[in-house]
C-alpha cells in the first residue's frame, strides 16, 4: 500500500462522532479518477485592482488588520473520511501534490496524524451540528463567532480551521498570561507582529450526493484552496477563475487555478508574522509568472 493510503480508510478517524456519517456510497457514486494534471487557465494580463479585490473577497477578515493570517507553519497530513479507498487514495495524493507545488511542507510518514480532513456525509450542517453538540475534537476550541460563520456558509459544503495564536518562535499564547509567548513586543515592527496565527486541524465536509457531480480532483483541489488556509467561497463577480466555486451554483471551475496557486502562494513565501495588509499583496506578481512560465511551457512545445 502507498504509505500515502494509510488515511484513506474509516479506522483512522477514531472519533466516536463521525458514527453519525451515513454508510459509503455507493461506487458508482464515487469520483472518478481523471488525468492528474492541474488545469490553469485565465487572462494572460493581470489586474493590481481587480487581484487585490479578488483576494479580499476570498479572505475572512480578520480581529485586527495588524493580525497575521493563518497558515500552517507544520508539516501537513491529508485524511479522508466516507470514500472508496481507491478514490480516497486520489485525494490524498492530489493534495499532497498541491502543497508542494505552493510550498507547504508534508509529512508523508505512515503513522502521522492527519491534520487536513476530507470528510463525505449525508448532510454537512447537521453533521456539524452534531460534532459541535459533543465538543468533538474536529471542532473543539472553536470560539462563538466562528462557529457562527460556519452555520450560515450555504452550499454543499462546509469548511473550518481551527487556529491557535503562537508567539512568533512557535509558544502558545494564553491570552492575559504573563508569559514570553504573549510578550514579545520587542520584535514588533511595522510589517510584522510578535505573534502567529498557526492553523492546527483543517475541516472540508461534502454532501455525500454531490459525488455524482464532481471527480476526485475537484474534491481535492477545493480541499486544498479551503483547508491550507482560511479562506471564504466568493460573494461576488469574479475576474479570475477559483476552484471556490466548485460547490456553488456556477461550478464552472473545477481545478486550482492561477489565481488560487498565487494566493496559497503568497501566503506561504511571506512571513506567517507578517500583518494581514502586507502579507498578499504578491498575489498578482505570482500570477504573472505562473502565466509567464505556462507561454513558456506551450512555445517550448510547439
Amino acid at each position: 500500500m502507498n504509505i500515502r493510503a494509510r488515511h484513506a480508510i474509516a479506522a483512522a478517524l477514531c472519533s466516536a462522532a463521525m458514527a453519525i456519517a451515513a454508510p459509503l456510497a455507493a461506487q458508482d457514486q464515487a469520483p472518478k479518477e481523471p488525468d492528474n494534471e492541474i488545469v490553469v487557465e485565465g487572462e494572460i494580463d493581470v489586474d493590481r485592482g481587480d487581484a487585490r479585490d479578488q483576494t479580499r473577497d476570498i479572505t475572512p477578515r480578520p480581529t485586527s488588520a495588524q493580525e497575521p493570517l493563518a497558515r500552517f507553519n507544520k508539516e501537513i497530513c491529508p485524511g479522508v473520511w466516507g470514500l472508496a479507498p481507491e478514490n480516497a487514495q486520489i485525494v490524498i495524493d492530489r493534495i499532497y501534490d498541491n502543497a508542494e507545488k505552493i510550498g507547504v511542507p508534508v509529512n508523508d510518514a505512515p503513522d502521522c496524524g492527519a491534520n487536513v480532513w476530507v470528510i463525505v456525509v449525508d448532510d454537512p450542517h447537521e453533521t456539524f451540528k452534531q460534532l459541535r453538540d459533543k465538543n468533538d475534537f474536529l471542532v473543539r476550541g472553536m470560539g462563538y463567532w466562528e462557529r457562527e460563520r460556519i452555520e450560515k456558509q450555504d452550499g454543499a459544503a462546509l469548511s473550518w480551521n481551527l487556529v491557535s495564536t503562537r508567539s512568533r518562535g512557535g509558544l502558545e499564547a494564553v491570552q492575559g498570561a504573563n508569559s514570553d509567548a504573549v510578550n514579545e513586543t520587542t520584535l514588533m515592527s511595522r510589517t510584522n507582529t510578535a505573534i502567529r496565527q498557526d492553523i492546527e486541524l483543517s475541516v472540508v465536509l461534502v454532501r455525500r450526493s454531490e459525488l455524482a457531480t464532481v471527480d476526485a480532483l475537484t474534491l481535492a483541489d477545493y480541499a486544498t484552496m479551503r483547508g491550507l488556509a482560511k479562506t471564504e467561497e466568493p460573494n461576488e463577480s469574479l475576474a479570475f477563475d477559483t476552484v471556490l466555486g466548485a460547490f456553488g451554483p456556477a461550478r464552472d471551475v473545477t481545478r486550482l487555478s492561477v489565481f488560487d496557486l498565487s494566493y496559497l502562494r503568497a501566503l506561504y513565501r511571506s512571513s506567517p508574522t507578517r500583518d494581514a495588509r502586507l502579507a498578499l499583496t504578491d498575489v498578482e506578481r505570482l500570477m504573472e509568472e505562473e502565466y509567464a512560465r505556462m507561454e513558456a511551457e506551450r512555445t517550448e512545445q510547439r
